[in-house]
């Protein structure tokens, strides 16, 4: 048996605890979801392809339309669980690095910011240097959070007498809080972008991968 040992000299890039973290709370779970709504809707249009074969066109096409409506919705619905997931995640740790640098969060009035995590990420750049993703983009997430947590998945809604709104990339034509697969993939990806360079900035170049926070 032949072995390849020219691979033992290359280095092996371990995960952040950012993205363990992520995976084990968001990630995994999300895909599992999707596989299991994928599996089911396969199950159910093959029903229907068998049980109404003799059927007219135009009513096999209508409820083959209903049936994957229905399992967008669920989709839908585990990627905004997903985004729940990894704001969370995202406030954790953020608060975890504003703690240990004694960073005070910035006030609204001065950020505009509703979010504790956008203002607590500016209070950091204040610290350490502006980070590689805009705040905003930080500020648009907690806010479809919000939405999702706080106000049913809708576009808009009142908080103490305030309008909340949510972003318009975040928004579909029937005014309720959307997000696509690439958008979670990009927050997923900004974020733990986000993390690992304040990491790096905090403990030094030689980044600790098993910090906790």
């Amino acid at each position: 048996m032949d072995l390849d040992l020219g691979s033992l000299d290359e280095p092996l890039e371990i995960p952040h605890a950012f993205e363990t973290d992520l995976h084990c709370v968001v990630v995994a779970n999300y895909t599992l979801t999707l596989e299991g709504i994928d599996r089911s809707e396969e199950e159910e249009l093959a029903k229907i392809d068998k049980d109404f074969a003799r059927e007219d066109f135009e009513t096999v096409r209508s409820m083959t339309s209903d049936l994957q409506n229905f399992y967008d919705d669920l989709r839908q619905a585990a990627r905004r669980l997903a985004l729940v997931g990894l704001v969370t995640r995202l406030q954790h740790w953020i608060g975890g690095f504003a703690k240990q640098m004694k960073a005070t969060p910035c006030k609204a009035k001065q950020t505009g910011y509703n979010s504790t995590v956008a203002n607590q990420i500016a209070a950091l750049n204040k610290l350490l240097g502006i980070g590689p993703v805009p705040e905003m983009f930080f500020e648009d997430l907690a806010t479809a959070r919000d939405s999702i947590i706080h106000a049913d998945s809708r576009a808009e809604w009142k908080h103490n007498g305030s309008l909340r709104k949510v972003a318009d990339h975040y928004r579909n034509a029937y005014e309720d809080m959307d997000l696509s697969e690439e958008q979670l993939k990009d927050a997923i990806q900004k974020a733990t972008q986000q993390v690992k360079w304040y990491d790096e900035k905090i403990h030094g170049a030689a980044m600790r991968v098993g910090t906790v926070i």
